[in-house]
């Protein structure tokens, strides 16, 4: 379950994203029912296996989404950044666990939901529905976009490309963005090996689109990186 390591409330700004496209009573209304919460960072926002009885809206700060494997690896699936609902699953069927984790990146606001009361803010303002049907697919096409790239895009493009994301979550879409993944985390994301990331992330720096440093990652190029990523 969700556990906030700061002071939690209703009060504070709206959620940006899709969530803002949602008539200005009806988002009243959600917010007037969610409560307001903070996560440090690297702090454990959302467990899996735990059941799943909330969905959380990030207002601000980024979060990393991570699937633990049977055999106790763990492979980050993706980022993601304010606007953006994680644990959306728990609203459609209570009974259902966590399917993974999420960590907080950096200091991270999110405003939660639980299953009970979002029933009666649905029954009540039945546009609710859209946020819950825009966010689950938001994570088809996600999903959907990840499986055609692994099977048609080459590796090392698959690595700009999500730099290039990267980019966009932690720096607004402009250079240069310093981002706190990981090279594994990298390959992780690009769905390849470590070795091949590394060594697509190697002609990067070459080409003085990255610059690799301990535990993070500083894109000095995004239009350059885009570019690599191609269309």
């Amino acid at each position: 379950m969700e556990s906030p390591l700061a002071g939690e409330g209703a009060a504070g700004a709206a959620p940006s994203g899709f969530f803002a496209t949602l008539p200005a009573q009806v988002r009243d209304a959600v917010l007037g029912a969610a409560r307001r919460r903070r996560y440090e960072a690297g702090s454990l926002v959302l467990r899996q296996g735990d059941d799943a009885l909330s969905l959380l809206i990030i207002e601000s700060g980024r979060v990393a989404v991570r699937f633990g494997t049977p055999g106790g690896e763990s492979v980050i699936l993706a980022v993601m950044g304010p606007g953006e609902v994680v644990g959306e699953l728990g609203l459609v069927d209570p009974g259902h666990e966590r399917t993974a984790t999420v960590s907080a990146i950096d200091d991270v606001v999110a405003w939660a939901l639980r299953h009970d009361v979002f029933d009666q803010v649905r029954r009540e303002h039945l546009e609710v529905d859209d946020l819950l049907l825009a966010a689950m697919a938001r994570q088809v096409q996600r999903l959907t976009r990840l499986v055609a790239e692994a099977l048609y895009v080459p590796a090392e493009q698959r690595v700009a490309r999500r730099l290039s994301e990267l980019a966009e979550a932690f720096g607004g879409g402009s250079g240069p963005v310093t981002v706190p993944l990981t090279q594994e985390e990298v390959a992780q994301l690009a769905g390849t090996s470590r070795p091949t990331a590394n060594q697509a992330i190697k002609k990067l720096e070459r080409r003085r689109l990255v610059r690799v440093g301990r535990g993070r990652l500083e894109l000095l190029d995004v239009p350059g990186l885009r570019a690599r990523g191609g269309p």
